[in-house]
């Protein structure tokens, strides 16, 4: 659990205003700013003008902090007009709008989107991206209260977090490839708190974990990006995938190249919800593993 305070109950010292709200908040905008590496310790309190000790009165370690990061953006889908919390029109409209919800979010936050996706949940069958246990108890009883049977219920809890998941780890995966930050893919670095007293604040950021999710392309392929004026050139900005050896890539560069994701997200929702809409049918050939 996150703590609201320390374990002796300790508060900011008057005239700071440092909460946990405020922390979460600033680390949410380094995330967003700088990539996850770049939220250490130290850069946090760097930014709200304390030192690294004051955080430990309100998170225990890193790691609390980043499930407090996950609970708050998970939580947008609450400030999102668009999304119910129980179904009104019927359970097609209430899982359309709860994934076009969580789309919204995880494109808000791109960077700091695989937290939500890779951090240990609460329990381990509470299934990504939607981690909230409001938001499941209100998924599988709002689905219980339209005449789903929990064998119905299981199978559309499940198959909805998989569509979404896999979905939106691909499109925010491209769209940190167009503009990736020095701490993507960072998890880890040297922040304990003695960190307070040396070293950059951004240290941690400058060094991602080897086989992380950190873009790989240079100042100079991202600009040669953003200059590409055919489809040839988005595809391959930097010249470097051969002809010869892979016509067909080059063949079909124009559709490779084509910003395909809000149609696809449109499309695979719908194939999602009639796979639902048949398997609470009884059709034979929906699997129900």
């Amino acid at each position: 659990m996150i703590r609201a305070q320390g374990g002796h109950g300790r508060r900011s010292r008057p005239g700071r205003g440092l909460s946990l709200d405020r922390i979460v908040t600033v680390t949410l905008e380094l995330m967003d700013e700088q990539g996850i590496g770049a939220a250490t310790m130290r850069a946090v309190s760097s930014r709200l003008g304390v030192r690294s000790m004051s955080l430990y009165r309100y998170v225990q370690d890193r790691d609390e902090l980043f499930d407090a990061v996950v609970e708050r953006i998970v939580n947008e889908l609450a400030d999102d007009p668009e999304v119910q919390l129980r179904p009104v029109d019927g359970w097609r409209p209430y899982l359309a709008g709860i994934a076009h919800g969580v789309r919204r979010y995880a494109r808000a936050h791109p960077h700091a989107f695989p937290l939500v996706a890779t951090r240990p949940p609460a329990a381990p069958w509470v299934n990504p991206p939607l981690r909230s246990l409001r938001w499941v108890e209100a998924m599988l009883t709002g689905l219980a209260r339209e005449g789903f049977s929990d064998e119905q219920v299981l199978f559309t809890y499940r198959t909805f977090n998989g569509f979404l998941l896999g979905y939106l780890l691909l499109e925010t995966s491209a769209m940190t490839l167009r503009d990736p930050k020095p701490g993507d893919g960072s998890f880890t670095g040297t922040d304990t708190i003695s960190d307070d007293d040396g070293g950059s604040a951004g240290q941690a950021a400058a060094h991602p974990v080897i086989g992380g999710l950190s873009p790989a392309r240079s100042a100079g392929q991202r600009e040669a990006l953003q200059d590409a004026d055919s489809a040839r050139e988005l595809l391959d900005p930097a010249d470097g995938i051969d002809a010869r050896r892979f016509p067909t890539v080059h063949r079909l560069a124009a559709g490779l190249a084509q910003d395909r994701w809000e149609r696809e997200f449109e499309s695979g929702l719908e194939d999602m919800l009639d796979r639902i809409a048949a398997f609470v049918a009884g059709d034979p050939d929906v699997r129900r593993d």
